[in-house]
């Protein structure tokens, strides 16, 4: 099929018109939708900080960023962390703003699902948490966000996975989800943690990539990790300047 433009800004498949007309027609009502819902959501403060983003944001390390369900109120302070990858971790169909903003961004979306850990017997899929690191440790996917709903306990068990790939001990990791987790951590989900087996080709992954030591360095115990910053969070943007939320 070729393509062709019929006039500025508007693309149509000349085999298929009519319903490449359809699609452009979609798109046009997300983003009134996106538009809309962003106007409303004004009148109220996106998070309790003032920074405009979602709950539980923070960095896992350079590149590499967790938090709650982004809302259409967090788009704007989302934006200028320029993110190119984003994975949702929560099993719910993705809502239209959230797809419209995305597109609009250019960000390229995984939405793979994270079981809950509510039964000991049944867990996520070694396969389908060892794609999500994957997505993690490959530079460049970065700079990434990886979320759920509440940016507590999936996020907080995939982020406890990555940790163990960088050489991070048990101990350590279920410290540091036990902190994002609070006031209500979950015994099955450090059991999961417990459970986890890094497979030797991520490490080694890990290690060529640069994410073991350094900023990536296993925290201190009592202390908190320098990637979960306090409330001032730096980025490096990709002209080289910096923006500072919070």
């Amino acid at each position: 099929m070729s393509i062709r433009e019929t006039m500025p800004g508007r693309w149509v498949d000349s085999d298929d018109s009519v319903s490449n007309q359809e699609t452009i027609e979609n798109t046009t009502s997300i983003f009134r939708t996106m538009s809309l819902t962003m106007e409303e959501d004004k009148s109220r403060p996106p998070t309790p900080d003032g920074s405009g983003l979602p709950t539980n944001f923070h960095p896992i390390g350079p590149g590499i960023y967790r938090s709650s369900y982004p809302q259409p109120a967090h788009f704007s302070a989302l934006k200028t962390y320029r993110f190119k990858t984003i994975i949702t971790l929560a099993p719910d169909p993705l809502p239209v703003a959230n797809t419209a903003f995305m597109v609009l961004t250019g960000i390229k979306h995984h939405h793979i699902a994270v079981l809950a850990n509510k039964d000991p017997v049944v867990s996520t899929p070694a396969a389908t948490v060892a794609r999500i690191l994957r997505l993690m440790l490959d530079k460049r996917n970065h700079p990434m966000l990886i979320h759920c709903n509440k940016g507590k306990h999936r996020t907080g068990c995939i982020a406890a996975c990555f940790r163990k790939v960088t050489g991070w001990t048990d101990e350590a990791c279920i410290a540091e989800y036990e902190r994002h987790a609070a006031p209500k951590d979950r015994a099955l989900d450090k059991l999961f943690i417990r459970r986890f087996e890094p497979p030797r080709d991520l490490k080694a992954l890990a290690l060529e990539n640069g994410l073991v030591g350094g900023a990536f360095a296993q925290a201190v115990a009592g202390e908190r990790s320098s990637r979960e910053s306090e409330r001032t969070v730096g980025t490096a943007l990709s002209d080289g300047s910096a923006v500072t939320v919070g």
